[in-house]
């Protein structure tokens, strides 16, 4: 079954369409939530699960070709969310960035925050940004992203270097804090 098909399906309320969602994006689903939960197996599987009950809610809200994509901003979201309910820190492989509040302005701060982001991100060359949003935003391993990309492992951390120097200067020059194990600076 195509995408186009699966998605088709999938907003006619067809429960095999989901079982072949869930048959399909699984793996994916839970890595993304591993890269992010490390060691909590059992909310892994927990979180998996919502996302694909997410997914079956919002199923007019899937297209073709950004399925994938769609089910990993789920995850990625939910399994930051439920680190900041445990009020653990947020990992970016080495890095954590703080940038939200706890104010009643805390969605104007995140949308906020997003503009920066994106404005830092889009300062960097296509390849560099691609590389940046598949290793912190997509969960990629630095070697799995410069695998797809067929980048070398020490030009990929390179580019990672300077994308987190790049944001880290924008975040600062807006009044942002952040906190980092090594200060923004990549290990290994």
């Amino acid at each position: 079954m195509t995408e186009k098909e699966l998605v088709k399906s999938l907003r006619r309320g067809d429960l095999s369409a989901l079982e072949e969602l869930l048959d399909r994006y699984t793996p994916y689903v839970s890595s993304v939530i591993s890269r992010i939960l490390r060691g909590r197996q059992a909310d892994v599987e927990e979180l998996t699960a919502d996302v694909f009950l997410a997914a079956w809610d919002n199923r007019d809200k899937l297209r073709p070709g950004q399925v994938k994509g769609y089910l990993g901003a789920i995850a990625r979201n939910r399994a930051f969310n439920l680190l900041r309910a445990d009020h653990e820190s947020l990992p970016l492989e080495e890095d954590v960035l703080l940038l939200e509040t706890d104010g009643p302005d805390k969605e104007l701060d995140r949308r906020e925050t997003a503009r920066i982001i994106n404005a830092a991100l889009s300062r960097l060359d296509k390849p560099q940004r691609e590389l940046f949003v598949r290793h912190y935003y997509y969960g990629q391993t630095v070697q799995e992203a410069a695998l797809a990309m067929g980048l070398n492992l020490s030009t990929a951390k390179t580019w990672l270097r300077r994308g987190r120097e790049t944001l880290k200067t924008d975040l600062r020059k807006e009044g942002y804090g952040y906190e980092t194990a090594g200060d923004f600076q990549a290990h290994g």
